[in-house]
């Protein structure tokens, strides 16, 4: 039994993973730990850390496809109500060398600590079950739009992911609602683009 007055250990927050990870003193990281650093703190966290290096790689085209990869896989899983999340074993081996690691982390930390601050568990509908199994499946059309080779196109998409990890993993029905938000911008703007092209592809073809 705790002796009264002992609090529970607090769990440790995503963005003192990352900094764990980024200290570490290998030359290079793979998927697998990145798995092992989250641990059993859910598929959302592993969102969240998949997600930062699309951050980046939107900038150079191709990237997208290897990194956005995991990420379809997690939401698929996420859609199918998995509780442990899973990757190949060859995806599990990829590799991201620590120094970029380290500068994504130096990046996004600094506002990944002032999100974690103002998270708290509340509208807890909007992140239970039933809504886990929706917010996979926006997750997944969003993780296609990062794995699309768009250059700079990517970027939405993946804080829309990042924010629908963060909801999961804290129970944030509002972070939950923010993504959601983002989600639709980043889909209805894709959509309009999409109709675009195909419009002119139409035109072009009947003259």
């Amino acid at each position: 039994m705790r002796p009264a007055g002992h609090s529970r250990p607090q769990a440790e927050r995503l963005s003192e993973i990352l900094a764990r990870l980024a200290a570490s003193d290998a030359e290079s990281i793979t998927l697998a730990d990145i798995v092992a650093a989250a641990g059993e703190r859910s598929i959302g966290a592993l969102l969240v850390l998949l997600a930062i290096p699309n951050l980046f790689a939107g900038a150079v085209p191709g990237l997208t496809a290897v990194f956005g990869l995991p990420l379809i896989l997690l939401s698929l899983q996420l859609l199918a109500a998995r509780r442990q999340p899973w990757l190949p074993a060859r995806l599990a081996r990829l590799e991201i060398r620590r120094a970029d690691l380290r500068r994504a982390v130096e990046s996004v930390s600094p506002h990944l600590r002032r999100l974690e601050r103002g998270l708290k568990p509340r509208l807890l509908v909007l992140t239970a079950p039933w809504a886990e199994r929706l917010i996979g499946l926006v997750c997944l059309l969003l993780s296609v739009l990062v794995f699309l080779p768009i250059p700079l196109a990517n970027l939405l998409p993946t804080i829309g992911i990042m924010l629908f990890g963060i909801a999961l993993l804290e129970r944030d029905g509002l972070a939950a609602l923010g993504a959601a938000a983002i989600a639709a911008v980043s889909l209805t703007l894709f959509g309009s683009v999409a109709i675009a092209l195909a419009r002119a592809a139409a035109y072009a073809v009947s003259t």
